[in-house]
């Protein structure tokens, strides 16, 4: 059997062991079997190659997004509106939301996005240590997400809770993900009920007034709304904090590219880019819906696809030197935020938390370092991303 039948055949996102270190096999499946099969989890195809991977995202007509996770993670018949919909029902969700994630909405958030990095900052700073994955990039979003949508701050205990159950435990422990949905399912239906009755300048009153529009004018079910709160809390949640600690944990690899950062501010935005690039936090899945072929595999309805965003973002054909880290890559065609009509709504809120989380550890620990010895676990799945940063540095005021 050859190295990449090895990989592929048995190919599982979710084996922890290989989820650590899985960049060198996404190469050998890139340059040797682009599209593959493997028979893990009832069996999926794994995308590699970049090109493939773009044609994916535009072609709706045999690719649909209706299957979120592989395996299931619990959400049964339920379905996410705007991640789990096709053209051109997909639209009508999006507009209704789309306004709340545009870039000049988001930009009004950068100055309470700012205080609470340095809030977070403060908690620690003077120790001279932090683990920060879990005292910041873990904490920052779940602020965040939970000021726009108007959840209380102190629930972010709870949003950490269910994202790890649906995103880590799905395979391991099914029961667990699938009774994580009813306890967020009973959570945001108490919140609609609450913005019912008094509405506030929050996302949960906006989708409680919500309708959708053109001929299917309605106002949205129930079942809808809740599964629209429950997307934008995992959404904004766990994939920006997974990004921030892969950011954070590269810069405390690569020293002196951090010292470059902390001489030019200005290059933030554009490493952060470049690091998206080599660093995606998310693997989507599509479901087929009617028969097509793709690099000569035939691919049925109804099979399972992983989108693997990690190795497209490296597909030596596209990208010059693609395993290197150029802050000054132009152009950078990378496939972090997605492509087509399902590109990341959020992609402008993820920018923002990043450059400006990355803004101020460098300001004001421009000097930390990873605990000598210190062995960095990497979550598995489709959420990617370092789950402990234990790091010294200078302590200040």
């Amino acid at each position: 059997m050859s190295d990449v039948d090895r990989v592929t055949e048995h190919f599982d996102h979710h084996d922890v062991a290989f989820m650590q270190d899985p960049l060198d096999a996404y190469a050998v499946m890139r340059r040797q079997c682009p599209v593959a099969h493997s028979d893990q989890h009832d069996g999926f195809w794994i995308i590699t190659a970049y090109d493939d991977l773009h044609e994916v995202y535009f072609d709706t007509d045999h690719f649909s997004s209706f299957i979120p996770t592989i395996p299931n993670s619990g959400h049964g018949e339920r379905r996410f509106p705007l991640t789990m919909s096709d053209p051109p029902e997909h639209s009508l969700y999006r507009q209704i939301v789309q306004p709340y994630f545009t870039q000049q909405k988001m930009a009004e958030y950068e100055p309470e996005i700012r205080r609470r990095v340095n809030g977070l900052i403060d908690a620690f700073i003077e120790r001279g240590e932090a683990d920060l994955f879990w005292d910041f990039s873990r904490k920052l979003p779940a602020s965040v997400i939970a000021d726009i949508m108007g959840t209380p701050f102190e629930d972010g205990v709870k949003f950490e809770d269910w994202a790890h159950r649906i995103t880590q435990a799905t395979a391991t422990e099914p029961e667990s993900a699938a009774l994580a949905y009813e306890e967020m399912t009973d959570y945001f239906m108490a919140l609609l009920a609450d913005r019912d009755a008094e509405p506030r300048d929050d996302l949960i009153t906006l989708l409680v007034q919500a309708r959708t529009a053109g001929e299917d004018d309605r106002p949205l079910s129930d079942e809808e709304r809740v599964m629209f709160c429950i997307l934008i809390m995992m959404a904004g949640f766990d994939t920006t904090s997974s990004f921030i600690g892969s950011v954070l944990w590269w810069l405390a690899e690569h020293p002196d590219e951090r010292t470059r950062l902390v001489a030019d501010p200005a290059l933030v935005p554009p490493a952060v880019d470049e690091l998206l690039r080599c660093f995606p936090p998310g693997s989507p899945a599509r479901v087929m819906k009617k028969d097509a072929e793709l690099r000569g595999q035939q691919l049925r309805e109804g099979d399972p696809v992983l989108l693997l965003t990690a190795s497209a973002n490296r597909d030596e054909s596209v990208f010059e030197a693609a395993d290197e880290v150029v802050f000054e890559r132009k152009p950078n065609k990378h496939l972090g935020f997605g492509m087509g009509i399902h590109r990341c709504l959020g992609m402008h809120l993820a920018r923002l938390e990043s450059e400006v989380a990355i803004h101020e550890i460098l300001r004001r620990l421009p000097d930390y370092a990873l605990v000598p010895d210190t062995v960095v676990e990497w979550s598995h799945g489709q959420i990617w991303g370092p789950r402990n940063l234990p790091v010294t540095f200078t302590p200040r005021r």
